[in-house]
């Protein structure tokens, strides 16, 4: 798992985040699925960070996932700084982060965020757009899921017409 760890984190910082700069901020594939940049400041460093992340949009912003379990790094930066910036699209957001420790909540975004990860949200061995809260469950018991909450109303958000219906 360290090893598979190294080579994503490698790729993201000399393919992934130069090729996503390249595309304007737009970059939804069938291998990668929908990304955006999460930019937050390392809890230790004091050093900005730009991670490319899977996300599933939200009324209010966006949902993460901690793919790497409870050793993420960004997941312990936003518990500690839970202000930060996301780039979706050709945007850059201000965002306030919420640790989901609701259960139905988290399953929620881990499967949204599965999803939309393309390729890679086949990684535990079953389909996420069919998986059972059984199923899904498991994920959320060793990772972080995260709400991102946009200072403004994201472009996808309902507008009133919408919600009324």
């Amino acid at each position: 798992m360290r090893l598979l760890h190294w080579l994503l984190r490698a790729l993201s910082d000399r393919i992934m985040l130069p090729l996503f700069g390249a595309l304007g901020g737009t970059m939804d594939s069938t291998l990668g699925g929908r990304l955006c940049v999460l930019h937050t400041v390392g809890r230790k460093s004091g050093q900005p960070r730009e991670i490319p992340l899977n996300y599933v949009p939200t009324t209010q912003g966006v949902g993460l996932l901690a793919g790497f379990g409870r050793g993420t790094g960004w997941a312990y930066n936003l518990r500690e700084r839970p202000r930060a910036s996301v780039l979706v699209g050709r945007r850059i957001y201000d965002v306030t982060a919420t640790e989901l420790t609701e259960r139905s909540q988290a399953i929620a975004v881990t499967r949204g965020v599965l999803k939309n990860a393309g390729a890679m949200g086949f990684f535990y061995g079953w389909d996420p757009r069919h998986a059972s809260d059984a199923q899904v469950g498991p994920v959320v018991d060793d990772t972080f899921a995260f709400h991102l909450v946009f200072d403004e109303s994201p472009p996808w958000a309902p507008t009133g017409a919408e919600q009324n219906g």
